[in-house]
């Protein structure tokens, strides 16, 4: 029997690895569209779950180097198969990777992998850890020419709250979902992804389909396309030269991940909306209130992000109902430019006293099933000092996301330790 290789022992850059295949079909009808890539080792010894070997990597400092490493595998896999421009090819990814230029020894494969359809997955287990390298990773994804497709959404509540963030052009349901039992979680899953499927066009794929049942299952939930060992196990590709059948493609729409200038401020993207409205302080509180009050009933895919102004700063009464959604909410962060309470919970980001944002305060909330934003500016003060401001409040999703994905930019990675 063949010794396993302890973690300490394993290199990743160096252990032998390879991608297997799986079809991705059309739900009516079964006709391949793609297949996703899967990494696997190969060589001496027995093989090792790609999960580990991620682990290993991230332990050895070299996950951007070793993610790239298996995208490439896949490629080049496709490119010697002949793969078809016409099918998709579904490739996975850390974020952290895409944030990182690919080594300058993989081009060339890149330039030959350039007439691919390539749809790159992102998974996002840790939403708070590095949101705006997120945002960058699929950014960057796209200007290589790639769509992107976020995956095992259901697996966790951070997942949904990626879908409207990211713009995805594909959905990927997580296993679970079809496989297990239908509960009040799997609808309100399944109601979110439909909303952003028909807002946006994106495709709905489900994974882990085994059986007829779990078919049936995949439809009623909104997908429309599937991916299993109903279908086909992960195998080598087959030899696309002497394939008869004709290819089919998926019809993806156009999206863009970010739409807004990195130098905007959430008030300055709100001018599209009409004339501004005035009110004071005392005003603006109440209908941070009511906003805020009713992130509580959203559940935890929402995304909460405020501003503080200078003038008023951050009170105890609002302290307390930040450090309430974070505990309730994927995300919960806070720009402002004076000095952060001690140990919250809620993410803070230090803002710049003479900088723009400096004095906006806004409350931002991005849930899968609807988004809110009240962003107000400081005009000064009454005659009895209270300051005034100029605001906007909308339900308009573009403008929402839009001044999410300007507050999410400015969130620095958190350390590791």
């Amino acid at each position: 029997m063949q010794r396993r290789s302890t973690s300490a022992e394993i290199s990743p850059m160096s252990i032998g690895i390879t991608s297997v295949y799986q079809p991705i079909v059309t739900l009516d009808g079964r006709a391949v569209v793609g297949y996703e890539a899967l990494v696997r080792t190969c060589g001496d010894g027995p093989p090792i779950p790609p999960p580990e070997l991620l682990g290993v990597a991230r332990a050895q400092g070299v996950t951007a180097d070793f993610d790239w490493r298996c995208r490439l595998s896949a490629l080049l896999g496709a490119v010697e198969s002949g793969y078809p421009d016409q099918l998709a090819l579904f490739v996975n990814a850390e974020p952290i990777a895409l944030d990182a230029p690919p080594p300058r020894d993989y081009l060339a494969i890149l330039a030959d992998a350039a007439r691919l359809s390539v749809i790159v997955e992102i998974t996002e287990r840790d939403l708070m850890g590095d949101p705006a390298g997120l945002l960058r990773a699929a950014e960057h994804a796209r200007n290589l020419g790639w769509r992107v497709a976020i995956d095992d959404v259901g697996a966790d509540s951070s997942s949904l709250a990626l879908i409207p963030l990211l713009r995805p052009d594909v959905i990927k349901l997580d296993m679970t979902l079809v496989q297990g039992r239908s509960s009040n979680e799997t609808a309100a899953i399944v109601a979110a992804v439909a909303a952003e499927a028909e807002r946006t066009g994106a495709l709905v794929l489900a994974e882990g389909i085994e059986t007829e049942q779990h078919e049936s299952c995949a439809r009623a939930m909104g997908a429309v396309l599937g991916q299993g060992y109903l279908y086909g196990a992960p195998d080598v590709l087959p030899d696309f030269g002497e394939v008869l059948k004709p290819v089919h493609s998926l019809d993806l729409d156009g999206t863009v991940t970010v739409r807004a200038p990195v130098a905007v401020t959430p008030y300055g993207l709100t001018h599209s909306l009409g004339a501004r409205r005035h009110a004071d302080s005392t005003l603006l509180d109440a209908i941070e209130n009511s906003l805020l009050h009713s992130a509580y009933g959203t559940g935890s895919s929402t995304v909460v992000l405020a501003t503080v102004s200078a003038s008023t700063g951050l009170t105890p009464a609002r302290e307390a109902i930040f450090e309430d959604l974070a505990a309730r909410t994927a995300l919960m962060a806070v720009f402002d430019s004076h000095a952060a309470p001690p140990a919250p919970s809620f993410r803070t980001v230090v803002v710049g006293a003479d900088e723009p944002l400096a004095l906006e305060r806004s409350i931002v909330i991005v849930a899968p099933m609807s988004s809110v934003a009240l962003i107000a500016v400081e005009r000064g003060t009454a005659e009895d000092g209270t300051p005034m401001y100029d605001y906007r409040l909308t339900y308009d999703r573009h403008v929402v996301l839009d001044a999410a994905t300007v507050l999410l930019r400015r969130i620095p990675a958190r350390s590791a330790a």
